[in-house]
């Protein structure tokens, strides 16, 4: 079997921990324990014995999780290490060789590059910046074809920060019916909507959706690494049967600090923290865009931690992006790992003086070794 590099995750592993400015993450200044926990709570985690759990995810956790959704029980939910481990699960569950999945793009690229070591045929529909990078379904209906098992995308997007409007979202839907086929959804970002309520998960909406989330993004809680799939219980199961093969169980400790963080409570007061830090860090960069008009230009992101911005100069994204590493000591994510050049990721869930920094950095070496 061939696996393709996952060029996103490759640069972030080599580099994000040796520069000055990091701002290649997606998600929000994460917790630490001391933060999140009150004292009860703290001593309560020191006396977890470390032991294995179940291997699909606590009882209590999965009816915690399941309860996020309509109509979903704790069969209907597998917990997993990560919404990386979920999304490979739900490929391996789903997907067989000669399958086709369609992907919209940008996107994060790791359903698109397991499906294809496992002999999955991949399409590709591509989301317009013109329409807020949200797709055109005339583009989505001209692809599928009788091999066409499942649709997925990224809800709020990445790298984009875009949503669907509630029509949007079921007139996919309805496009996934109509043919009969999975649609999933990773909704990793779901909750840090900047303005509004918070979207509808897919989940809800049609029968043959299957979801992917976590506490790494929104939630600003990555370190747990605690993630799950949501969906029909044969396909739970089947995730279930391949993660005998894997991981096996997740963490005690992340289980229980995910218990907590998901109550109603805490999980809107986690989440009302990430959207304080999320507008005051966009409102940062449109006011840095804006300076810069001539030189970069974005469609403001409507949730998630993170913004794609275009950029006027003559150079590969990935050329632009090593050099502000070795010569500025910051990095960001190049377009081209998400399928589209000319753009870049940065993320906006950082600390507010560590993106600001990191942006005047990369305007100076823009006007100085870019432009004449």
């Amino acid at each position: 079997m061939q696996i393709e590099e996952f060029s996103l995750e490759r640069i972030q592993s080599l580099y994000e921990n040796i520069v000055e400015y990091n701002l290649s993450d997606s998600g929000v200044h994460p917790y630490s324990l001391r933060e999140l926990l009150s004292e009860t709570e703290q001593q309560q985690l020191l006396d977890i014995e470390l032991g294995y759990g179940w291997t699909n995810g606590a009882v209590e956790l999965r009816q915690t999780i399941s309860a996020l959704y309509q109509g979903r029980d704790e069969d209907s939910v597998i917990v997993t290490n990560g919404s990386a481990e979920a999304n490979f699960l739900m490929v391996m569950s789903v997907l067989e060789p000669g399958d086709e999945l369609i992907v919209f793009v940008p996107n994060y690229l790791q359903i698109w590059g397991w499906a294809r070591s496992l002999g999955v045929v991949v399409k590709e529909v591509v989301l317009r910046e013109e329409l807020d990078w949200t797709p055109d379904l005339d583009d989505l209906k001209k692809v599928i074809s009788s091999k066409t098992k499942m649709i997925t995308i990224c809800h709020p997007n990445n790298p984009t920060g875009s949503l669907l409007s509630a029509k949007a979202m079921t007139d996919l839907v309805q496009v996934a019916r109509d043919h009969d086929l999975y649609l999933h959804a990773d909704e990793v970002y779901k909750g840090s909507e900047l303005d509004g309520p918070e979207t509808p998960s897919f989940a809800d909406l049609y029968e043959k959706s299957i979801v992917t989330n976590g506490l790494s993004k929104a939630m600003a809680l990555p370190g747990l690494r605690l993630g799950w799939l949501v969906g029909p219980k044969d396909v739970i199961y089947k995730a279930w049967q391949r993660k005998d093969y894997t991981s096996i169980t997740t963490s005690a400790v992340s289980e229980f600090v995910a218990q907590i963080a998901l109550q109603p409570d805490c999980r809107a007061r986690i989440l009302n923290r990430s959207k304080r830090i999320l507008k005051e860090n966009l409102a940062l960069l449109s006011s840095w865009v804006e300076r810069n008009g001539n030189r970069f230009s974005f469609v403001p992101p409507k949730a998630g931690g993170m913004a794609f911005v275009r950029y006027a100069q003559p150079i590969n994204s990935t050329k632009l992006v090593h050099r502000l590493r070795e010569e500025r000591s910051i990095l960001l994510l190049p377009g081209d790992v998400y399928g589209l050049d000319g753009y870049f990721r940065v993320g906006i869930g950082a600390p507010a003086e560590h993106l600001e920094v990191g942006l005047e950095r990369l305007s100076d070496f823009v006007k100085s070794e870019l432009e004449d």
